[in-house]
């Protein structure tokens, strides 16, 4: 609600006021709103006030690292499975581990070369339709993937922070930003937020981009994130060394990312900052904001409706002497969304899914394909697709890191490895065929295994009164049942998902 909306209704009902006795209206008013906003961060700027401790950054915690196979063996393309032998005959218990990967500019992919087969043609991804509301009364624009947003911004936003880096100079920025009017602000950019479908993640993010419209000094726009994230539920914090940090909870464990511990919760130094957090001290206030309680949840990531063109794809692979042909029409702007995201656990990789037309396009043109076949050779057919569709290259060679790839990020850059091609083809597996996939974490190496509901031969590991077949996207021309040899007699840890 604006601050002059009172003046309105006052106005109804006590008819015209006098110049002087407006004012004398006015700044009461203003002195009520103050003491209004006060009394709500009163407990909160005593907090901030009041000496910081220091805490211990820890440096980020590492997922696998046990070097992945340079080059995907191949198995030889008319071999079958002989037996029906388990590889471990010990019943397995569900030993998921605690939530446990992500970067990028790349060489351009190498063209593919389609069969002549009619390719499909995608409809485009529905766009978010633009507010009718002038642009010029909605003053700052910023840009958020490609579409122009904009909010009402109080003039306090705009002031940059000066002086030393202590806890008086933080509590009095606070103070001053929750004197002005934010709460229509905060409510513009969360209505902004909802109408791209965004997540939680997506949503630190557009309030992050909100604030860099405004400020190019790094501790402003710092603590004017972490003020607008905190009157948004979210449960953020800010430290300081040289310079200060933005550091938010999570529901998933993050990866990659420095973190500290304080009151039982973990902050981790998430790249809403320009630069890293490294390990080491930093100073942060006790007590928490009674309105900032959210963790950052990153499940569902392809909710968000983004603006900007599609990029499009051909994919082709041979199965039983037919050359199959598979064109693919995709979000661009998801490329850079995904980029921002931390490094997640395995398993959040293969709920993610695909974005709702892209994912129908590739269901729809591989359901000829499955069609009219037992469920494993369904699975043997979806298989060679992942297996041979896709050029291999590790996340060393690609990005220079560790990298896992959610299933849009494994179709738009040349090259995926191990954990990207397990994933999308669980993904498919389940999709389109119902079938129970878990995935199966070797040191080094992931591929997954299914539950059939027939018998089906080959290597197999228990789980939960089932077992799962091994099925591995990443052993080139290998039917379900083979194990890549060099994992031949090795226990993967069994994630669900």
């Amino acid at each position: 609600m604006k601050y002059l909306a009172p003046l309105a209704c006052l106005s109804l009902l006590s008819g015209p006021i006098l110049a002087d006795d407006y004012q004398d209206w006015l700044n009461k008013t203003r002195s009520d709103f103050q003491s209004y906003l006060d009394e709500n961060d009163k407990a909160f700027v005593q907090f901030l006030q009041n000496k910081w401790t220091p805490v211990d950054v820890r440096p980020a915690q590492q997922r696998d690292p046990e070097p992945k196979p340079v080059e995907p063996p191949q198995a030889p393309i008319d071999q079958t499975v002989e037996n029906d032998v388990p590889a471990a005959d010990s019943e397995l218990t569900d030993n998921t581990p605690a939530e446990t990967t992500p970067g990028l500019t790349l060489p351009p992919a190498e063209p593919s070369q389609p069969v002549e087969e009619p390719l499909v043609t995608l409809p485009q991804i529905p766009q978010p339709q633009p507010d009718s509301t002038p642009a010029q009364s909605r003053k700052p624009a910023f840009t958020f993937y490609g579409s122009p947003l904009y909010a009402d911004t109080p003039t306090a936003f705009h002031k940059t922070y000066r002086g030393k880096l202590n806890s008086k100079n933080i509590a009095a920025y606070w103070t001053t930003l929750a004197s002005s009017d934010h709460k229509g602000t905060v409510a513009s950019l969360l209505a902004s937020a909802d109408e791209l479908q965004l997540n939680s993640w997506g949503t630190a993010l557009l309030f992050d981009r909100y604030a860099r419209s405004l400020h190019r000094d790094d501790n402003s726009r710092v603590l004017l994130s972490w003020f607008l994230l905190v009157k948004a539920g979210f449960d953020a914090r800010v430290a300081y060394n040289d310079k200060v940090h933005l550091l938010m909870t999570a529901d998933q464990a993050l990866f990659g990312v420095t973190y500290f511990r304080l009151d039982g919760h973990t902050y981790y130094a998430v790249n809403l900052n320009d630069k890293p957090l490294a390990p080491g001290k930093v100073f942060t206030y006790e007590g928490q904001h009674d309105s900032g309680r959210q963790a950052l949840d990153f499940s569902e990531p392809v909710r968000f409706v983004p603006a900007g063109d599609n990029e499009e794809k051909t994919f082709s692979f041979h199965y039983a002497d037919q050359q199959y042909s598979i064109r693919l029409s995709y979000p661009q702007r998801y490329v850079s969304y995904f980029a921002s995201y931390p490094q997640l656990s395995l398993p959040n990789y293969f709920k993610a899914g695909l974005p709702a037309v892209t994912a129908q396009s590739l269901l729809d043109q591989l359901k000829p394909v499955v069609a009219g076949q037992s469920e494993k050779e369904a699975v043997n057919r979806l298989l060679r697709f992942v297996q041979t569709a896709f050029s291999y290259r590790t996340d060393d060679e690609q990005f220079h890191e560790e990298n896992y790839l959610f299933p849009l990020e494994t179709l738009h850059y040349p090259y995926s490895d191990c954990e990207d091609r397990a994933a999308l083809f669980a993904w498919l597996t389940e999709s389109l065929l119902g079938l129970d996939v878990v995935i199966l974490d070797y040191p080094g190496h992931v591929a997954t295994a299914v539950a059939f509901n027939g018998d089906v031969k080959g290597d197999q590991w228990p789980l939960n009164n089932r077992r799962y077949v091994v099925a591995d996207p990443t052993y080139v021309n290998a039917s379900v049942g083979m194990t890549m040899p060099a994992y031949a007699g090795v226990r993967p840890t069994i994630h669900t998902f």
